[in-house]
């Protein structure tokens, strides 16, 4: 008797999901992650991580959420784009626009309200320009502003959150690499992430790939199943197994594995699953604006309590006010700039690059 679940193609091919809602959960839940190291100082125990055994933190399986979705949704985009040029500038303004935006706003608001030194010392620092260069180039990202938060539990940094993007920019352009030469495909996908599995038990060699295997494992995951959408069933039986791995992982070890497997599936087929949740994002996207101007909300929400403060007074004192910036950002900036996805710039010879002979399937 055939299976009446869907496959996961039938459920992209829907205009209904709730990936929006869980996105804003993810980003919501960096917050409350965030809130135990900025409100109480670096080593403050997290429930999440305790009930994982030191595997992972709240904060890490969100990231985790955030890059198997873009897995799906960036390899998606892809295949659906007319030109290397149209994807790529697609890619660069749900980034940049945003990226710059709170990174002004930092450097030329924040940091004068703030700093501890003289304002001519604190403009006068070299240090003040290249945070703004370093982290919009996603290039040796700087974390400190001179005499901004110094005193804080968690001392220096201004926006830690920033580290993530340029992996997710860097699993960007491995998307469009792998299918220039031809390689976006289901065997070498799952190649791919059984050697990211692998590879940081290789001496000499985990190590120095930092933490881009097992970002891979994520962002991998999330594309693997695009790949096998027209064959992967979006089955109640199988969702409620990943469950159980997820729980006996977390438990006994190897959850990151599980998270980028299981996790992945569990997260589409919760996506997928009709609710009134698939119209959340009717007022806006906030979930990216909500990922950026987190941390510095509650870097400055810990400095205005004196530099220490109770994780969730952070937390809930950061919320309203992280949302209604993330609000502002999207209407003012990032879906301004969204508008303008069909419409690249010239790129050259890039600008007549057809994706036509590279959309091969596995």
């Amino acid at each position: 008797m055939p299976s009446t679940s869907p496959t996961l193609r039938q459920c992209l091919d829907g205009r209904r999901n709730n990936l929006d809602f869980i996105r804003f959960v993810a980003a919501v839940g960096v917050i409350f992650s965030h809130a135990f190291p900025l409100g109480q100082g670096a080593g403050t125990p997290e429930p999440f991580e305790a009930l994982t055994r030191g595997q992972m933190t709240l904060g890490r399986l969100c990231v985790a959420v955030f890059l198997l979705i873009s897995g799906v949704l960036i390899t998606q985009s892809y295949e659906r784009s007319p030109s290397m040029a149209r994807y790529l500038w697609a890619r660069a303004l749900r980034i940049f626009p945003g990226l710059a935006c709170v990174l002004l706003a930092t450097v030329f608001l924040l940091g004068p309200a703030l700093t501890e030194l003289p304002l001519a010392g604190y403009f006068q620092s070299p240090e003040t320009y290249l945070y703004l260069q370093r982290n919009l180039a996603l290039y040796q990202p700087q974390w400190n502003l001179p005499g901004v938060f110094h005193g804080n539990a968690y001392p220096d940094a201004v926006n830690g959150s920033l580290w993530t993007l340029l992996y997710e920019v860097g699993f960007y352009l491995l998307v469009a690499g792998l299918g220039v030469v031809g390689l976006l495909r289901r065997q070498v996908a799952l190649v791919a992430w059984a050697v990211a599995a692998l590879v940081p038990f290789v001496p000499r060699v985990g190590p120095r790939l930092n933490l881009w295997p097992e970002l891979y494992l994520y962002f991998g995951g999330g594309l693997l199943l695009y790949l096998f959408r027209e064959r992967l069933r979006m089955s109640p039986w199988l969702a409620l197994g990943c469950v159980g791995v997820l729980v006996a992982t977390a438990r006994w070890g190897g959850l990151k594995y599980a998270v980028g497997s299981c996790g992945t599936y569990l997260v589409l087929y919760l996506a997928f699953l009709p609710s009134r949740l698939s119209s959340f994002a009717r007022h806006g996207d906030f979930s990216y604006g909500v990922y950026v101007y987190a941390f510095p909300v509650q870097q400055t929400v810990t400095w205005l309590m004196g530099g220490s403060v109770a994780w969730w007074v952070n937390a809930t004192l950061s919320l309203p006010v992280v949302v209604l910036l993330a609000a502002l950002s999207w209407h003012l900036v990032e879906k301004r700039a969204l508008r303008l996805k069909n419409s690249p710039p010239v790129f050259g010879f890039m600008a007549r690059f057809s994706f036509g002979s590279f959309r091969r399937r596995g």
